[in-house]
């Protein structure tokens, strides 16, 4: 189960202070995918127990079974310089 709401935007806040972008939230496979793809631009990836930012729709969220398989993604750091990204393309 994610963390309560309080704890869970506690959570977020302080990861975005620390320089943190929150990306989405997802399940797999979606998840080990979009993973290694923030990592294969060179950014330092972070999975967390799902977050809801204020304002956002948690209907979804609110359902037991929901909040065990959903993780979010935050990601970290410059993408790879322009010559190797697009080797990864070609």
């Amino acid at each position: 189960m994610g963390l309560n709401k309080d704890k869970a935007l506690e959570r977020h806040k302080q990861l975005i202070s620390q320089g943190w972008v929150r990306r989405f939230s997802v399940e797999e496979p979606r998840l080990s995918e979009m993973k290694e793809f923030y990592q294969s631009l060179g950014m330092e990836v972070l999975v967390e127990p799902w977050v809801i930012e204020e304002g956002e729709c948690r209907d979804c969220f609110d359902q037991p079974t929901f909040q065990s398989r959903y993780k979010t993604i935050y990601t970290k750091g410059k993408v790879k310089g322009k010559n190797e990204l697009e080797n990864l393309f070609y």
